[in-house]
């Protein structure tokens, strides 16, 4: 394994953190990050200042600082536009909190910093010159591709237990093997336990990292298997604080059989395998990971008229379901409105017969308030689609999705979708017949119109239709006031 080079501005803020006789180490994942030859995200460092020796250091270079982080030695440094990382060396003691420790001690000693850490991997220091610091065997472990924790599993993750959660990230991040003592210790119940006192925003954010993986399905596994899924965590509500539940809709998926002559897996292994094959977005990866959650449930399990399992309703049932999960682990409402319309949708997909898609089209953008917004969410929805399809084990339908994503847009172009897309202002009709409410039925009416192609979307067919309706108001016929 070569040494890897430190970037230019991390060897300066090492460089000046070390003046007068102070040590300043790269520590943590980006040290991780670059012995695998990857692209840090992030560049922290330790050093044994005090945080008020590193604010005064960073002003005296030029640079911008931010303590908000301060009362746990944490100060970040802002050179241009890239944020960095300076800790002071500490150790810490974690009380009923996991959210943050209960005593903070500024030690300037690198191995006890070092020690406090979860895993051996992100435990490896490197100082200004290049050197590495490596008291618990991470080298080796990624030289090995394997996690694990410094010290007893079980311990730290009862300092904090959102580790159980960065076990199963670093699992898809990373493609290394788990220790089979950390598979142990996330199951145990000293752990549950701590779990419940976790902040369900803490949770969705770690959450969605693994989601967000290129193949979270290997992670998503673990925290089913391990029963992490069922966990309860935290939300305060109105100065109290409530238990709301993790995921424990998706581990009742695991070994629910599907009908074999579409399916070859069960629910949860088909859904994993569907969260795989969407692009990495939040979006389409909650959708994927929602989509057939309401299968095998009362009410919507049954036979068919073969005799085979049958799911009849599950999306619109999936959807209500969806609504409910998203919403208690806070996932923004513009968001989840887009999931659970996914959700809902997902069985809803469009003919390849033109006339039969266009109907499609103009019934589904009724759902949006523009043409960007469906546009998008169609796609998503073929994206979803195809995902479902190529997740089933069977023969998949990949000329259909091909048609859908690739010539969609450009068939669909040439329809008028939303009144403000009609050649014709709602100024324009005042002029005609004078403000109020029928105003927005003309321009309703005028679409529908455009769309049944009993007119076509010019200027003077569009202007003539309101002078005729304009004629027509005295009697009423156009439902207008008299």
């Amino acid at each position: 394994m070569s040494l890897p080079q430190i970037p230019k501005e991390s060897k300066e803020i090492m460089e000046r953190m070390c003046r007068g006789g102070y040590q300043c180490y790269l520590v943590g994942g980006s040290v991780r990050d670059l012995l695998m030859s990857r692209q840090p995200a992030d560049y922290d460092f330790v050093t044994d200042r005090k945080p008020e020796q590193i604010v005064s250091e960073a002003l005296e270079a030029g640079w911008k600082v931010r303590k908000h982080g301060e009362a746990f030695g944490i100060i970040n440094i802002v050179i241009g536009k890239k944020k960095y990382e300076v800790a002071a060396m500490r150790t810490e003691n974690y009380g009923e909190d996991p959210h943050r420790p209960e005593r903070v001690a500024f030690v300037g000693d690198l191995y006890k910093d070092l020690a406090r850490r979860d895993f051996t991997m992100n435990a490896v220091a490197m100082d200004k010159d290049g050197k590495l610091i490596d008291p618990f065997d991470g080298i080796n472990d990624i030289k090995n591709r394997i996690i694990q924790c410094i010290g007893n599993p079980e311990a730290r993750f009862s300092e904090d237990p959102l580790r159980v959660l960065r076990a199963s990230r670093f699992v898809v991040q990373t493609g290394f093997a788990l220790d089979g003592k950390i598979r142990a210790a996330m199951s145990s119940e000293i752990i549950q336990k701590r779990f419940q006192n976790l902040s369900v925003e803490r949770v969705k954010d770690e959450f969605e990292k693994i989601l967000l993986a290129p193949q979270p399905s290997q992670g998503l596994r673990l925290l089913a298997d391990t029963g992490v899924l069922g966990l309860s965590c935290s939300v305060k509500q109105g100065g109290r604080k409530f238990r709301v539940a993790f995921l424990p809709e998706i581990m009742q998926l695991d070994g629910v059989a599907q009908n074999p002559r579409y399916h070859q897996y069960d629910v949860l292994t088909h859904i994993l395998r569907t969260v795989d094959e969407v692009p990495p977005v939040p979006i389409p990866r909650w959708a994927a990971l929602l989509h057939d959650v309401a299968k095998g449930k009362p009410g919507i399990r049954s036979l068919n008229r073969r005799g085979e399992i049958s799911d009849r309703g599950h999306p619109l049932a999936g959807a209500e379901m969806a609504k409910r999960i998203l919403g208690r682990l806070r996932v923004s409402p513009k968001d989840s409105q887009r999931i659970v319309w996914l959700v809902k949708n997902h069985q809803n997909l469009p003919s390849d017969d033109l006339q039969r898609l266009t109907r499609w089209a103009i019934r589904r953008s009724r759902d949006f308030a523009n043409r960007n917004e469906f546009m998008e969410a169609a796609r998503q929805l073929f994206l979803l689609g195809r995902a479902d399809d190529a997740a089933k084990g069977r023969e998949t339908s990949a000329l259909y999705f091909h048609f859908l994503l690739s010539r969609f847009s450009k068939i669909v172009s040439g329809i008028i979708f939303y009144p403000y897309e009609l050649n014709i202002s709602g100024d324009e009709i005042v002029e005609k017949i004078g403000r109020g409410p029928v105003v927005g039925k003309i321009l309703h009416d005028l679409l529908v119109d455009v769309q049944t192609g009993r007119i076509k979307n010019t200027p003077e067919e569009l202007k003539a239709a309101v002078q005729k309706k304009a004629g027509n108001q005295g009697d009423g016929s156009c439902g207008c006031p008299k």
